[in-house]
């Protein structure tokens, strides 16, 4: 069994827009942020979708529901099917707070190699991985409320088996999801050095789905009209 799976980023949040931690918190769109779904929508628009999922956090499902109203070849389908196994990592007690600072704290504690230079979740995952990143932050919230790379991934899997369950040879199915769930893909399915590349707001990523295994086609694309 193959199928294609389009993974989008959502829309630009109010706390993107200020460079805020958010994983399970949920700012609205911005208006910037419509427009990243709407042109998400449009690069789209040709796409048969047999299917189409979401996050379960409002942020995914409104880019969804704006993509989905601008394709016309996938009949009466209007609104994803929510999975809470494709939300966001959550980032614990860092939830909220400035990525710059959060990520150079974490950086200094673990004493990194250039911590000064670390401003980004991106940076820390240069040096520890994906799954590594996860992984300290659970470690060094004082709550260990963050989630691992366990944690993470045992949600996820729950979510892509319920898709691939609903999906046959040669269906093309959209998820709309988030930025770390995007790079975590990446990172586990396809090679580290293609998390560097920040997933922008409103990006389509591409991957052939089989039975076992996923196989990159096109990562942060905004621009093909597919």
């Amino acid at each position: 069994m193959s199928f294609n799976l389009y993974l989008v980023r959502h829309g630009q949040t109010y706390l993107n827009k200020y460079g805020r931690m958010q994983g399970w918190s949920d700012a609205p769109l911005t208006e910037s942020g419509i427009t990243d779904a709407d042109a998400a929508g449009k690069r789209l628009a040709n796409v048969d979708f047999a299917g189409a999922y979401s996050s379960d956090l409002s942020r995914a499902r409104i880019t969804a529901e704006h993509i989905l109203a601008q394709n016309d070849q996938s009949g009466d389908l209007t609104a994803p099917v929510e999975l809470p196994g494709f939300r966001e990592v959550f980032f614990g007690v860092y939830e909220g707070l400035r990525g710059d600072e959060i990520a150079g704290e974490i950086a200094a504690e673990k004493q990194l190699v250039d911590a000064d230079k670390i401003t980004s979740y991106g940076d820390l995952t240069k040096h520890l991985t994906m799954d590594g990143t996860m992984d300290t932050f659970h470690e060094v919230d004082p709550y260990h409320d963050a989630e691992s790379a366990e944690m993470f991934w045992k949600r996820f899997d729950v979510a892509l088996d319920t898709v691939r369950e609903n999906h046959k040879d040669g269906d093309n199915v959209l998820v709309v999801a988030h930025g770390t769930v995007v790079r975590n893909v990446a990172g586990r399915f396809d090679s580290e050095k293609t998390t560097h590349i920040a997933p922008q707001n409103g990006m389509v990523s591409v991957w052939e789905v089989t039975d076992d295994d996923l196989k990159m086609k096109a990562y942060n694309d905004t621009t093909t009209i597919w």
